[in-house]
This record gives structure tokens, C-alpha cells and sequence, in this order.
């Protein structure tokens, strides 16, 4: 089977995301494209957390270099799309692959649109009153770039980013997730012990909200959705609804405010998943073995439930796990509309067996084998758990048939092929023109004003500690020795003139060791703001800091880790715009 795409850039997460889950899926993927004959060049997400323009500029340097027919953000959509400089002068934060490198880029969804919209949104407002408007703008111009290429796993997801306008032109790929790799464990036989089980995680800190009525709001949507079923996307947009307009105003709960996206995101995937399973598992009639994180002591935790405070690595360990018991429940996240979670189709073909939600897509790819595994309710879902205990035998045919269905089409390698396949069709996009280097020459060189920062030196007892600097025609070298975070350098500048246009400073320099952080100081007003990073780079590379329009401020330049720092500030210049 070869893959149509020969170089493929691929986004690595952090290992810590998610539980090292994100991680895991990333190597499973990567692994999986290699086997399919493509070269792989990985992109590590945590340059842009937050962006260093040092590594950055390599990374750029050497994307050109391998040449990528596509990128894939994985281990979903969302890690492309952070792969983002810091804002420009018009606010907008230019993407690696789309806007830097015109590279078409394939990407799942997760929990669309919120999953997309909290990574996109990042850092959200803490209170209503601190929300920005233009959110729907800002996410529709990121989401609908005809370089990205959608693939959803669930129609239900797909219904909605249509009718937010947040799809291109071209409809996603809808192509059902995979069963991951796996071996086949024998099928586990009922015993006296647990025989039921369930692996994942609940939030089950209560929120504090910041304001009673959207404490209420939050409660009433929740217990919609139990009640009535549906989606709880629709729930809350229906609670929402009936508010005041006033009020609505007031708590920001416009999809166009910033703050409606923070909320909805923590209110779905966290407090109402939370509701739902435990309600669930709680309706299951027997004891269920909690794999994860309950803490079963705390309030509204059903009698039934037996926590065991285990961390299950996500791959090999996961499906090792969900085959070590009869029956293993699975509740799926709000986050997903019409389709299943990961574990599903894993359990199944690791020999294990799994009760799941009734999902429309599940049923439509599977048959009468997924309406044989899925539950409509808690009172069907205990019905269930007793016909397939009292049955080993049926339980043991539905397993053997689910794992021939799988095994036929449902592979990774299977599925990824189809969705390359897919992918290439979707690619032809014409070129843009390449974007030139960004060189201001305007301004006023304040390059000169550069010093040690005096206020600092108090903070260093050896005097050979002291940072240095050392002017050239070149500019100016900034060492620093072990301390990280101290102030090293400073530019003082002028308060601007009343009236004036927004400032800039434009910064030029080379980070040859360690890792600098450019920020602005305002004495006695406010703390730190307007963070840069920048790490070793093999070039020269320039960054925009805006400047505050009614305060006097200091540039301070602090080595941002522990050891030894060193950069050439080869030019800084003040304009504005």
C-alpha cells in the first residue's frame, strides 16, 4: 500500500497533553504514515507554546529545505492550527503551513467546534467583562483557509462547524476513526470479582462561576441534556436563548464574544461529561471498576462505582485493560455528536467487549453489530450488562464478528490510505505567491540606549555573574551567566507624544546559546506585558513589540533559562504606524 503524499510534516505534541494521550496517538500516526512509504518531518508544537521566534525561523528554514507535499496536525487538526507566530502589527498570527510555507494541511477534529475554538482562542477571558468581540471572524478566517483540509469523524460535529460557518468551501472528509494496532488477549470469562469496568476521566470540581446567573444557566443546561437527550451543544445554545437579552449581553454568551467559548468548552467537555457518566455507570445494576482519576468520596458518586486511582497509558496498556474484564462501559464525551470514542473499536479488537452509547454514525458504518454493543439509557444499558454476562457464548460472537468487520476496513493503515487518498484530491489548491521578509529600515534607532539593567545588579552577589555587554559595528553582544528570569538589559524609553500613532519597536538579533525573553516594563502601573521569546536561530530574526500608547516604557532583555545566554542585538528601532 503506498501513500500518495512522499514528505509529510506532521505536528508532535507535548508528551505531557492530555496524559501523554495526545502523545501516544502522535506516534501511532507517525509510525503508520512511515510504514506507508512517506518521510517524515516532525514539527514540535511546543516551539509556538509560546511561539520562539529563534526556533521558529529554523524550523521555516528547514521546512523548505524537506520540501512537505502536505502537513498533518496530529494527533488532531487543532496542534496545526497553534503552530502560529506571534500576533503582527494587524493582530492576526500567521500560521507555519498555511500562510508562512502554503502548505495544504489534513487535520481530524477532536471535540469540533470547541476543541478548535478553546486552542485557537487561547488565553481566554476569566469574567464576562474582559471578553473580546470578533471571535466569530477570527475563527472563520483561521478555519476556513482553502490550504486546510477537514476530516471529521462525526457527521454531528460536521452539522455544526456548518452552520457557524467555519468550513472552506470543500466539505470535510467524513471517514470514521480507526481501530489503533493492538494484539488479540483471550476473551475474559465471568468471575465473583467486578466483572464491569470503566476507563476514563471525570472533572469533578465544582465550578466557580462569576456570576450567579451563570451558575444557574449552567446547572439548567446540564439537566436539559439529561433529561431530553439531544446534543448539549443545543441545550446550552436553547438555555441561552431563553435569557434576556440583556442579560445575555451582559455574560458575554454571544458565540462572537471570546468569553461564550471558555465557558461552553469547560460546560460540555467538563461538568456535563462528568454529569453523564456518572449517571450512566450509576444506572449500570452491578459494581463497575473505575479506572482513572474518581474520587468516589466525594459527593454524588453512585454506591456502585469501586475507584481504583489508576493511570492507564494510552496504546498497548490501554488495550490490555480494556480486555482484562467481561464488559467494559464506555459513556462518550458530549464533545462528540453522532460517533464513538477511540476506545470502542480498540476494546473490541483487543479481544475485549464494550457497551456504548447509541450513536447514529456508529450504527450507520456497523449495523446491527454496533445496535448490538450500544445502550439508549441507563435502564437498557443494565439490561445489557445482564444478557451478555449470563450469555458468554453471544458475547463471544458479537466480539469474533465485530473484530472480522474491523479487521476487513477499519485498520489504521486502511482508513489513513482512504483519507490520503482523499486528501490529494482536495490539495489542488493554487499556489500563493511566496510572502517576502518583513525588513523596516524606518525609524529611530534607540540601539544605543541599551545597558545593563542597573536595578538588577543588587541581585547578583558575584560580580562575575553580572550580565555584559560589548558594542560592535555588528551591534550589541549580550552575555548572561546562570541565572534565569533576572533582568539583564534594558532600553529606556520616551513617553510618547500625546495623540500619536501606535509604537513599535522593531527588534532584530541572533540568539546564539540559551533563550532570551523581550518584554515591557511600565514602573509602578502594571506587571510585565507584551512577552517575547527568542531562541538560537542560524539567522538573524526581527520581531514587532507594540508599545503602550499613554505610558513611558522599559524593554528589558532576561535570559529565559538556566545557564548561560548569549545574543547579538543587531539593530531596534522606533516607529509607528
Amino acid at each position: 500500500m503506498a501513500v500518495v503524499f512522499s514528505r509529510i510534516a506532521v505536528t508532535a505534541p507535548p508528551k505531557a497533553w492530555f496524559h501523554g494521550i495526545s502523545y501516544a496517538h502522535y506516534e501511532i500516526y507517525r509510525r503508520a504514515l512511515a510504514d506507508l512509504g512517506a518521510k517524515i518531518f516532525d514539527v514540535p508544537v511546543d516551539a509556538f507554546l509560546p511561539p520562539d521566534a529563534g526556533r521558529i525561523a529554523n524550523l521555516i528554514d528547514d521546512l523548505r529545505a524537506f520540501r512537505p507535499e502536505l502537513a498533518i496536525g496530529l494527533p488532531y487538526l487543532s496542534c496545526a492550527l497553534l503552530c502560529r507566530t506571534e500576533p503582527e502589527r494587524d493582530g492576526w498570527q500567521s500560521n507555519l503551513f498555511t500562510d508562512l510555507l502554503d502548505v495544504p494541511v489534513l487535520g481530524a477534529w477532536d471535540h469540533a467546534p470547541l476543541e478548535l475554538a478553546d486552542q485557537l482562542l487561547t488565553p481566554h477571558p476569566s469574567v464576562p467583562a474582559k471578553s473580546g468581540a470578533g471571535t466569530m471572524a477570527q475563527l472563520r478566517r483561521s478555519l476556513t483557509d482553502p490550504r486546510l483540509i477537514h476530516w471529521s469523524r462525526d457527521s454531528g460535529q460536521t452539522k455544526i462547524m456548518c452552520e457557524l460557518g467555519f468550513l472552506p468551501s470543500v466539505m470535510p472528509i467524513q471517514q470514521t476513526r480507526p481501530a489503533l494496532p493492538t494484539v488479540l488477549h483471550p476473551m475474559a470469562a465471568s468471575g465473583s470479582g467486578p466483572n464491569v469496568a470503566f476507563i476514563g476521566h471525570v472533572y469533578q470540581e465544582a465550578p466557580v462561576y462569576p456570576d450567579p446567573a451563570l451558575t444557574v444557566l449552567a446547572s439548567r443546561a446540564v439537566n436539559d441534556w439529561l433529561d431530553n437527550g439531544g446534543t448539549m451543544w443545543d441545550a446550552l445554545r436553547s438555555r441561552i436563548a431563553m435569557l434576556p437579552v440583556d442579560v445575555r449581553n451582559r455574560l458575554a454568551l454571544d458565540p462572537d464574544q471570546s468569553f461564550f467559548w471558555g465557558f461552553a468548552h469547560q460546560l460540555v467537555l467538563h461538568r456535563a461529561q462528568t454529569a453523564r457518566r456518572l449517571a450512566v455507570l450509576g444506572a449500570a445494576g452491578v459494581p463497575v471498576v473505575y479506572y482513572g482519576n474518581l474520587q468516589s468520596k466525594l459527593p454524588g458518586v453512585p454506591a456502585n462505582l469501586v475507584a481504583l486511582p489508576e493511570h492507564v497509558p494510552f496504546g498497548a496498556p490501554l488495550a490490555t485493560m480494556l480486555a482484562r474484564h467481561p464488559i467494559t462501559v464506555d459513556v462518550t464525551s458530549p464533545g462528540f455528536v453522532n460517533t464513538v470514542s477511540q476506545k470502542v473499536l480498540l476494546a473490541l479488537n483487543a479481544g475485549g467487549f464494550v457497551l456504548v452509547d447509541h450513536k447514529r454514525d456508529f450504527i450507520g458504518e456497523f449495523g446491527d453489530l454496533a445496535e448490538a454493543v450500544s445502550y439508549t439509557d441507563g435502564a437498557d444499558l443494565a439490561a445489557k450488562i445482564d444478557l451478555y454476562l449470563s450469555r458468554p457464548k453471544l458475547r463471544r460472537e458479537v466480539g469474533d464478528a465485530f473484530r472480522a468487520r474491523i479487521n476487513q476496513s477499519h485498520l489504521l493503515p486502511d482508513v489513513l490510505a482512504r483519507v490520503l487518498d482523499q486528501a490529494a484530491e482536495r490539495a489542488r489548491v493554487p499556489a500563493r505567491p511566496r510572502r517576502a521578509e518583513k525588513a523596516t529600515t524606518s525609524g529611530v534607532s534607540v540601539l544605543g540606549k541599551m545597558r545593563i539593567c542597573n536595578s538588577d545588579k543588587k541581585r547578583f552577589a558575584n560580580p562575575f555573574s553580572l550580565p555584559r555587554l560589548r558594542r560592535s559595528a555588528k551591534g550589541v553582544m549580550l552575555t548572561t551567566q546562570t541565572h534565569a528570569w533576572h533582568y539583564a538589559a534594558e532600553i529606556v524609553l520616551s513617553h510618547p507624544v500625546a495623540g500619536t500613532r501606535k509604537r513599535y519597536l522593531h527588534l532584530i538579533m541572533q540568539v546564539e546559546a540559551g533563550q532570551f525573553s523581550v518584554v515591557i516594563f511600565i514602573a509602578n502601573t502594571r506587571p510585565l506585558v507584551g512577552e517575547r521569546f527568542i531562541g538560537p536561530s542560524r539567522r538573524p530574526v526581527a520581531i514587532d513589540i507594540e508599545l503602550p500608547h499613554d505610558h513611558s516604557a522599559t524593554i528589558i532583555f532576561r535570559s529565559a533559562v538556566a545557564g548561560p545566554s548569549r545574543a547579538l542585538v543587531i539593530s531596534a528601532k522606533l516607529s509607528d504606524c
